[in-house]
Formats: C-alpha cells, structure tokens, sequence
C-alpha cells in the first residue's frame, strides 16, 4: 500500500449573507471548517476535517507541524496506530490536548478516505457495515431563538423539501420563551413530529426547570442542558426521569465517554467523528454506547466531509443511530465546492457509495472561500 507523503490542513470560511438566528451562544458570523488532507506516494488524496472550536488556524497549525512527525510515512490503512501515538504522547500526558484531538480527528478521517479509494471501496464497507439509510432530524445552524410563528414556518420548510419527521429546537433564551417556542411547534404539527431540543451548555438559565414541562410535550431528549465540566448536574437531571438527557460533542475521546456512562449521565450518545479523534476513536464510543444500552446519535460539523463521515460510522456501527442532518438553505461546504455527502429525502439520509467518504473537494474553487482568523462567534455583550 502506498504510504502517506504529505500532509495539511487550511481553514476555509463561508461568511452568512443572513446570519442564522441566535442560538444560547449566540449568533455565528460565518462557517468555519478546518480541512485536513494528505497525499499518497501514488497521487491517492484523502480529505478529512477538524473541528476548529473558536480557533481554527491554531487547530491547522497543529496538523501542520507537530502531527506531521506522527502521520508522514504511515500506510493511510495505519489509522489504529496514529491514535494510539496521538492519545499517548498528547491527549492523555500533554498540554494542549484538546487541539490534539481536534487535529487527530481530521487526520483520522482523511486516512480512512484516502483507504477506502486506495481500495476502491466505501469507507463503511471497509469497516464491516451494510446499512446505507438511516433515520435524520433537522439540525444544524437552524431554529434558533425566533418568534414562534416564524420557527414554525421554518419547521414547515424542511417538512416540505425533504420530508423531515424529526427536528432539533433550542432552548436556554428564558423559560417561557422556550416553552412558548416549543409548544407552538408542537400544537401545529402534532405528534407525527418528533421534537429534540438543545441547550448549547444552557448558559443562561438552569434549564432542569423546564424538564417538567418539556416531558409534558413529549420532547425525545434534552441535549447538553450544562457545560461538560459538570457530570454530576448530569446525572442529577437524569435521575428525575423527566426527559432523556442527551451530550456528547464536547467531551473528548473514548475514555471521557466511558467515565460519563459509568456515571449514568446520558440516555443518548452524541460524539461528533472531527472532535473525538476521528471516525476510528468514534466506533469505541459507540460499542461503549451499544454495550450500555443507550442511544447514539452523533452530532455533526460543518462540510460533507464530517457528515459522509458520520454515515460511515453510523453504518459500522450497526445501522441503529440517528443522523443529524444539516437544515441550512446555503452551505457552500455541503453541496458547493465540497459535495457529494448525504442524500436527504422522505425523512432519510442515504450513505454516499463511492470509493472512500465518496466525497468531492473542489481545491480550485475552495480558493473563494479564505480562511478567517479567530472564533466565529462574537464576544458576548
């Protein structure tokens, strides 16, 4: 097999011409991806992405220098070996960890690419999976903090184009607000919809005081209700029995998973495959997932890298989770100059078939889209 001779990464940005509705995070100023790449002595290219966090270019330049002694000379089938360096020498026994594998995650994935064209072969057949459909909810930068008339609307046009049965709604802008929000929704499309709801860290209030209320409505989970340095508000909440408390895209690795469900902190599972450490750290978290008896749903990113990735997984691990599908009108990283990721329609997401994640990077026209310095999201007033 030929071994890998070089590796990069790039931020590439996409600025909002209509900045989406805030979130509890506020209101993001553009999109922001971190593409990883590497070459093979045959010409073979792998393409992978990393989260970037609030700092993109520092993820970069992590890939481009420190990560590079680690990956450069490996067979891109060598996946299980540069984690176990990479979690050895930097995420379990070094500063910084947290860029660490946010960079692994990108590498990770742009090695099982460039495998699976090697070989001619779908990432998820190399993995040993079969299932190439699966259930989706609407995500993404979508439905946030808006007049409940309007995001019921919003939840009408992802009905419409492809068939939703599922969305994800946030909450943490005040509690009646919130509930106000949901309520709507749920009054206008009745329980043929299925509603998840989203915290984003509930920074603004304590969002246990709406559990009551949100199991009434017959809310599916509530996602990230604390900041991750918080298990045991966690299992708290989940002790109650109110709604299924769902997290997952903030903590870091197999074995911070494996802590929080010793802890019984989650009812669902949600590891995103470019913040974890890539699609081969992902595939533990979902046997630790499967071995417990919980749900897995794992979030997704930015471009169709990180989503064709999350497919694979899903398929490698059994065909049972759930997608969470990006709802944005324009995403120039899906459907644009990176292309070719899922397939969305009658409430489904189809796996693409070809060779390796079976996406499509457009370097050429990436040249439109120069990567922006600094996090994406302004200082809150």
């Amino acid at each position: 097999m030929p071994r890998i001779t070089a590796l990069d990464a790039r931020v590439v940005s996409y600025g909002f011409d209509h900045r989406p509705r805030p979130l509890s995070l506020g209101s993001a100023l553009r999109r922001d991806v971190v593409l990883v790449r590497v070459v093979c002595a045959d010409g073979t290219v792998g393409y992978g992405e990393s989260f970037h966090g609030h700092a993109g270019t520092a993820v970069a330049e992590i890939v481009n220098s420190t990560m590079r002694e680690v990956v450069l000379g490996r067979e891109p089938s060598e996946t299980a070996d540069v984690n176990r360096e990479v979690f050895a020498r930097f995420v379990l026994s070094a500063g910084m960890s947290g860029g660490f594998l946010l960079a692994l995650s990108g590498i990770d994935i742009a090695m099982w690419d460039a495998w699976g064209k090697i070989q001619g072969e779908p990432v998820h057949r190399l993995l040993g999976g079969s299932v190439t459909d699966f259930a989706l909810y609407g995500g993404g930068f979508t439905l946030g903090f808006q007049p409940p008339d309007e995001l019921a609307e919003e939840v009408r046009r992802m009905r419409e184009q492809s068939g939703w049965q599922a969305v994800k709604l946030r909450i943490g802008d005040s509690p009646e607000r919130d509930l106000a929000r949901i309520r709507h929704v749920r009054e206008v499309f009745g329980d043929e919809l299925s509603i998840m709801v989203d915290a984003n860290l509930g920074h603004r209030y304590d969002v246990a005081r709406v559990a009551p209320a949100l199991a009434e409505l017959g809310v599916d989970w509530l996602e990230e209700p604390y900041p991750p340095g918080s298990p045991a508000r966690f299992v708290a909440l989940r002790s109650r029995g109110l709604v299924p408390v769902a997290a997952g895209e903030n903590l870091g690795g197999a074995h911070e998973f494996a802590d929080w469900i010793d802890r019984g902190a989650l009812d669902v599972v949600q590891p995103d495959v470019s913040r974890v450490g890539g699609i081969t750290e992902a595939l533990r978290i979902a046997a630790l997932a499967r071995a417990a008896g919980l749900r897995f749903a794992p979030h997704i990113s930015h471009s169709a890298l990180n989503h064709a990735a999350t497919l694979h997984l899903l398929s490698a691990a059994g065909g049972e989770g759930i997608f969470e599908a990006d709802g944005t009108v324009e995403n120039p990283f899906r459907d644009g100059v990176i292309s070719g990721g899922p397939v969305l329609a009658n409430g489904r997401a189809s796996l693409p078939t070809g060779p390796g994640l079976g996406v499509t990077v457009d370097e050429e026209a990436l040249g439109r889209y120069p990567g922006e310095r600094g996090s994406p999201f302004p200082r809150p007033r």
